[in-house]
């Protein structure tokens, strides 16, 4: 597992090609509402996208922020599994997310998911793709990622208690965390 940027079962950096995957999975959905919405009105489209786009600045701010990854590059652009190339123009915050940040970010994640939903209902076949696709989409991470992942404070994080004392015991020191 070392050939793959991993260390202790851990990824301890993410390379393009993590972000292509990404980008594979997690945009499926994203490209299934635009297409329920484009079938009604092609006015609502670049409002979603709007949405989508707002949603990564928030994802920056409460989220981001906080992460290992966020802060392991120097320099000010942002390269992770999720986000390839945006500025980091939120300061960095170490440690685990306060009640705010994840009542904002679970704001914002209810409504990206739900806006296209009014669009999705009256054709059951982009719905059931939406939700397939979306499904796959977090299933995926949570295999693949989310146990692997470095940022212990994230709300998202499923490394065992196991993995994480052995890592920080042995491998860093976990203010950098």
């Amino acid at each position: 597992m070392n050939s793959c940027n991993t260390k202790n079962c851990l990824r301890t950096k993410h390379e393009f090609s993590d972000f292509l995957w990404f980008f594979a999975i997690g945009w499926m959905p994203v490209l299934v509402a635009c297409l329920a919405i484009a079938s009604s009105s092609l006015l609502w489209v670049p409002v979603y996208l709007g949405v989508m786009f707002f949603l990564g600045v928030v994802e920056i701010r409460f989220l981001c922020s906080h992460c290992h990854y966020y802060r392991q590059e120097t320099g000010k652009i942002v390269y992770c599994k999720s986000m390839w190339g945006p500025t980091k123009w939120a300061k960095p915050r170490q440690g685990p997310l306060s009640s705010f940040d994840k009542t904002i970010l679970f704001s914002f994640l209810i409504l990206a998911f739900s806006f296209p939903i009014y669009w999705l209902v009256p054709q059951p076949k982009f719905l059931v793709i939406y939700l397939l696709s979306a499904v796959i989409m977090l299933v995926t991470l949570a295999r693949y990622e989310c146990n692997r992942c470095m940022f212990f404070d994230c709300p998202f994080n499923r490394v065992s208690k196991e993995a994480k004392a052995d890592f920080l015991r042995n491998d860093v020191d976990e203010s950098n965390l």
